[in-house]
């Protein structure tokens, strides 16, 4: 039996329906899908808790730049995944600035309940840069 169940979100991020137990994910399926909607959300979005979710436009875009914004980003980002229900630690996190993309890179590897997960905000085109070394 699972400890914990999470609706699956297609492509869109919108809540899958007609498909029955295949709508849903359990155990660390179901932690990995919760950590990334936790980053997905931004604070102010969730008409309930106003509070809740990673603050980008509160504490993220339109900060000076360097290596201490860098920092508080990586900060708010494992603040946002330890949050996660089931989730026991962080065993690596890594964060890169790509200014040519004006994008935050990260790559997570969570420790949870059920075991270890990889959370990333990397395309999987873009795997060559976790390969060589670049996060």
């Amino acid at each position: 039996m699972a400890t914990i169940i999470y609706r699956r979100l297609d492509q869109n991020y919108e809540p899958m329906y007609g498909q029955s137990k295949g709508n849903f994910l359990t155990d660390i399926d179901a932690v990995a899908h919760a950590i990334e909607t936790r980053l997905l959300l931004f604070q102010g979005e969730w008409w309930e808790s106003t509070l809740e979710g990673l603050p980008l436009w509160q504490q993220i875009l339109g900060q000076p730049g360097g290596t201490k914004r860098l920092e508080r980003i990586t900060l708010l980002i494992q603040q946002r995944i330890l949050g996660t229900p089931y989730v026991n630690g962080i065993t690596k996190l890594a964060s890169a600035w790509n200014s040519n993309t004006r994008m935050i890179q990260f790559y997570a590897e969570v420790q949870t309940r059920f075991g270890l997960v990889a959370v990333s905000n990397i395309p999987p085109q873009a795997s060559d840069v976790l390969n060589a070394g670049g996060l």
